[in-house]
């Protein structure tokens, strides 16, 4: 079984109660608690308010659960809050977390890779199967994956200072971002519509 165990635990689900309203920082809208879902961390459901919002219902991102999003694996995520490998997926992307950019996904990556180098290590390599693999990473190009971090345009101070000051759509088509972007970095940067 992966190892599930919380790393910045314990978490505290919102005092809400089924037709409450609440902000939900994922979808970055008010949301009426609908339900409670089943998970081992129980955390309060919620749909939309308003005209022009879709989706279903879904669990409410509050600061509390953005810090276990920010903190934990994405298998404990999914164990803890019985949420699908999607959502988790949508939620880091969302508010820009990386494959690795959690505490508790880079401690599991780190431990996966500690295995894979015990297990290269303690194989007997002959002369020719090192050649044949130093060929194909010559071949593969396979240095180039040796960069860390993002690589992209770096957002500007203008930029950041737009951030939240009218709609993202708008602000996206200003500076040639996408609104996925915007909206992500708005968030990141802790800005309100």
């Amino acid at each position: 079984m992966a190892d599930v165990r919380l790393l910045h635990g314990p978490y505290r689900p919102p005092r809400l109660r089924v037709g409450h309203r609440a902000t939900c920082l994922y979808r970055d809208c008010d949301v009426i608690v609908t339900a409670w879902s089943d998970g081992p961390i129980s955390w309060p459901r919620g749909l939309p308010v308003g005209q022009g919002q879709r989706g279903g219902p879904s669990l409410l991102v509050d600061d509390e659960l953005l810090r276990a999003i920010r903190s934990e694996s994405a298998v404990a995520l999914r164990h803890w809050w019985h949420v699908s490998v999607g959502m988790v997926w949508k939620w880091r992307k969302t508010f820009g977390i990386g494959r690795t950019g959690t505490p508790g996904s880079a401690r599991l990556v780190r431990a996966a890779a500690q295995l894979g180098a015990e297990a290269i290590k303690a194989k007997e390599w002959t002369e020719a199967e090192r050649e044949q693999k130093r060929e194909l990473a010559i071949k593969g190009n396979f240095g180039h994956n040796g960069q860390q971090g993002y690589h992209g345009p770096r957002w500007t101070d203008d930029e950041l200072a737009l951030l939240g000051t009218d709609a993202d759509d708008v602000i996206a088509q200003r500076i040639g971002k996408s609104r996925d972007a915007v909206r992500a970095q708005r968030v990141r940067q802790g800005k309100r519509k």
